[in-house]
């Protein structure tokens, strides 16, 4: 199973994920900070996800493999 997390405290709210993978990542109407819509990541999502996380400039985003 592979999962993804994203650190609020961390976000700076750059949007790059989101840019990145759109069916995982959005950003909050009021802070602009990482939400992600899906934890559970699907194998052909996983590329996205590992970009999303190395372009995040706050390392904010955590790809886990179970």
């Amino acid at each position: 199973m592979i999962r993804v997390v994203a650190d609020k405290k961390k976000c700076v709210a750059a949007g790059l994920c989101v840019g990145r993978e759109p069916a995982i990542f959005d950003q909050g109407a009021d802070d602009g900070l990482v939400l992600v819509l899906r934890d559970d990541v699907t194998a052909e999502e996983l590329e996205g996800v590992v970009e999303s996380a190395s372009i995040c400039p706050s390392g904010a985003i955590t790809v886990i493999e179970d």
